[in-house]
């Protein structure tokens, strides 16, 4: 029997990071910029069959406002679990201040 698929729904903002990080790493390396390209929908792919793969944040504020997050090599994917879809809010690279941009 087929586990139940959350539909993965990217916020307009997590859409324009997605293209952002593709679209910088491809000035350098093209090929670098698809494989982390593969890797990140294969990631969201996976966490459509497994919504609680990803951590809760440490940080009380952020875990509060019902963030959960996933890891993809220096990438932070920050989502949310609601009414059956998975909603990624931001796709952030680790350096960044993360917690000023969600």
């Amino acid at each position: 029997m087929p586990a139940n698929k959350y539909q993965i729904r990217l916020l307009k903002i997590a859409e324009e990071d997605f293209t952002e990080i593709i679209s910088f790493i491809a000035n350098d390396n093209l090929d670098a910029a698809k494989n982390l390209a593969d890797k990140i929908e294969k990631d969201l792919k996976l966490l459509s069959e497994n919504p609680y793969l990803g951590r809760v944040p440490r940080d009380e504020e952020i875990k509060n406002l019902g963030y959960r997050f996933l890891i993809v090599q220096t990438y932070i994917i920050f989502y949310t679990i609601e009414d059956g879809s998975i909603l990624v809010h931001r796709i952030l690279h680790q350096a960044r201040n993360y917690k000023s941009l969600l």
